[in-house]
């Protein structure tokens, strides 16, 4: 049986060497022999990394498919396996407690019902099917003026506690390729960002996390520190960052590869000239899976 160093399996599988390190190390996806120069791979573990990369990025987190047998992979390839049915849809949520919760004030039983969904469902189910809809009919319900300001401000400090605590929670690995999540300096709403964050810390990116409202100097300062060579901008509010702004943020970040995500992300793209535009939440990872084996 032949063997390959990892350099060698980069190529034949098109994913970077940063990932192969991280899917090893945090998941176990394979387990290398030890040869003369380091780690080597046979023909097995090169395939098995081959079917990994077709499901990740079709969207399956790597966390939920490493440890899976060979023909597990297969079917779910293939498509003749129901779990690939469950994980391509994301099961609906019981958010009565949550919108009961919410028209009470009722702050701790919010905050519980919230963190009943975060304790028992996978990341991604606790974002698709729990914290967007949630989102979402706050959206609603501010249009139709039934929400008043501190019942959006309370959903939105407790949304990012229970975020924030997830994204702490999920183990990184230092060989994991590094995204830097922000929002400029303007833009103040970050839920969507933040989500975009835990939804890459649970594929295995090693996420730094910088919250909103921040100036160009600081995202590229801390992208640079970091070593990550890409950076997510959330830009959910019209005209929030100014034109200024927008012509540092071209300046300082033309050396990493840019990502701009929300309703604005256009107009942002456009003003900054250049930057990949991410249409839903539901995309970023699957586009983060094609550029890792593109770069």
């Amino acid at each position: 049986m032949q063997h390959y160093p990892i350099r060698a399996v980069a190529r034949l599988t098109g994913l970077s060497v940063d990932t192969l390190r991280a899917w090893e190390r945090r998941y176990e996806a394979v387990v290398p022999k030890r040869g003369e120069r380091g780690r080597v791979y046979s023909d097995t573990d090169v395939d098995r990394l081959k079917q990994l990369a077709v499901l990740v990025e079709r969207g399956h987190a790597i966390g939920t498919v490493a440890r899976l047998s060979g023909g597990e992979l297969t079917r779910l390839i293939d498509g003749s396996d129901a779990l690939a049915a469950v994980r391509q849809e994301t099961p609906a949520a019981d958010l009565t407690a949550l919108f009961r919760a919410l028209d009470r004030y009722d702050l701790t039983a919010l905050e519980s019902a919230l963190a009943r969904h975060a304790a028992v469902l996978p990341t991604r189910d606790l974002v698709f099917a729990v914290i967007l809809p949630l989102l979402r009919e706050l959206g609603d319900r501010w249009e139709t003026g039934t929400l008043s300001p501190a019942q959006e401000h309370l959903v939105s400090a407790i949304v990012r506690s229970i975020l924030g605590g997830l994204l702490r929670s999920i183990a990184r690995s230092d060989g994991s390729p590094r995204v830097v999540f922000a929002t400029a300096s303007g833009e103040r709403h970050e839920l969507c960002v933040l989500c975009a964050a835990v939804l890459a810390a649970a594929a295995g990116y090693g996420v730094v996390y910088l919250g909103p409202d921040l100036p160009a100097a600081d995202i590229a300062q801390a992208a640079q520190r970091s070593g990550a060579s890409s950076v997510v901008l959330g830009a959910t509010t019209p005209g929030a960052v100014t034109r200024a702004e927008a012509k540092h943020l071209a300046k300082v970040l033309s050396d990493v590869d840019l990502w701009i995500g929300g309703r604005e992300a256009a107009a942002l793209a456009a003003e900054i000239g250049f930057g990949r535009q991410v249409a839903t939440l539901d995309a970023l990872v699957p586009m983060f899976a094609r550029h890792s084996r593109n770069s």
